[in-house]
């Protein structure tokens, strides 16, 4: 396995730490862009990120989705900690549990692509609606920074 298989990789396992994760950190409650969110430019087309991804979501409680080609979703229950936590914090139904997600997204630009991946707590509400807890885990963002690196991309900050 060469050094970039490796690096790639590790972004499994960072999405992997945020479902480990106790939500006792700095939250943000919103429904649109915010932490958790970053993107990089690839001359080509990042297939062994993409691969990294999908092997990544293969556990038993997770739930991979293709979307297309170019963009999938990884849904990953949490520790039963956390969804405690996020559930009490975030007014939560207890009969719908939150889910991490995962997602990965490639755009064809002009001269590449440009690939944007986020994370966010999924958390159904009592009331039949769904909150996204974004919050940024600086150990998760380095290691997909890395990822992207060495899949060839050059993050955009």
């Amino acid at each position: 396995m060469t050094q970039p298989r490796r690096s790639i990789g590790f972004l499994a396992t960072g999405v992997a730490l945020l479902a480990l994760c106790a939500c006792a950190q700095q939250v943000e409650l919103s429904t649109g862009d915010g932490p958790g969110r970053q993107s990089a430019f690839f001359q080509e087309f990042p297939t062994p990120l993409f691969e990294a991804i999908a092997s990544g979501c293969q556990g038993e409680l997770d739930r991979l989705t293709l979307v297309s080609e170019r963009e999938l979703l990884c849904e990953t229950l949490p520790t039963p900690e956390a969804a405690a936590s996020l559930i009490l914090q975030f007014g939560g139904d207890v009969e719908d549990l939150p889910t991490l997600v995962t997602t990965l997204e490639a755009t064809e630009r002009d001269e590449g692509f440009a690939v944007v991946t986020e994370y966010f707590y999924r958390v159904p509400q009592l009331g039949g609606e769904v909150a996204e807890v974004r919050f940024a885990e600086p150990r998760v963002q380095r290691i997909i920074q890395r990822a992207f690196t060495a899949a060839g991309g050059t993050p955009i900050l």
